[in-house]
């Protein structure tokens, strides 16, 4: 009979994963088509006095997204066998949030208030590799103490 449990744990794991997944994916393809269609639009919007919120902006995405890879390995530590289902996809969600606060804000900053095409970019790729890095492993289930 516990053998059936963690058969079942493991299946309701593999299915949340599935889910935070999808959730992740759908972030990152919002994040890329703000970013994409900010490129058409950029070319009239130089102002050099807004040049230091592309700094602020790239700053605060990178402190950002590192957080969120930190706070999803904070979240992940507290699971346990009670509080599986929705811990589970908390940490997810707060840490693909994070990445999506810090890099639609840089883009958004770098495309549409002054346009900086290098700001931009390297935002969308931090905010890329972090959701990369956050993303839901296979092994997941594995490193629960459940």
């Amino acid at each position: 009979m516990a053998g059936e449990g963690n058969l079942v744990r493991e299946i309701d794991i593999v299915l949340i994963a599935r889910r935070t997944r999808f959730l992740g994916i759908a972030i990152l393809i919002g994040v890329f088509l703000v970013f994409f269609m900010g490129l058409f639009v950029a070319s009239s919007n130089v102002n050099k006095d807004f040049e230091i919120l592309n700094h602020i902006t790239f700053v605060f995405c990178v402190i950002t997204c590192a957080f969120s890879v930190f706070l999803k390995k904070k979240m992940f530590a507290r699971i346990n066998a009670k509080n599986y289902a929705s811990q589970y996809f908390n940490a997810y969600v707060l840490s693909f949030g994070l990445c999506d606060l810090g890099g639609l804000l840089c883009i958004t900053t770098s495309l549409f208030i002054n346009v900086n095409y290098v700001y931009a970019f390297a935002g969308f790729t931090v905010t890329a590799i972090a959701m990369i890095l956050n993303f839901p492993g296979a092994e997941d289930y594995k490193k629960l103490d459940l």
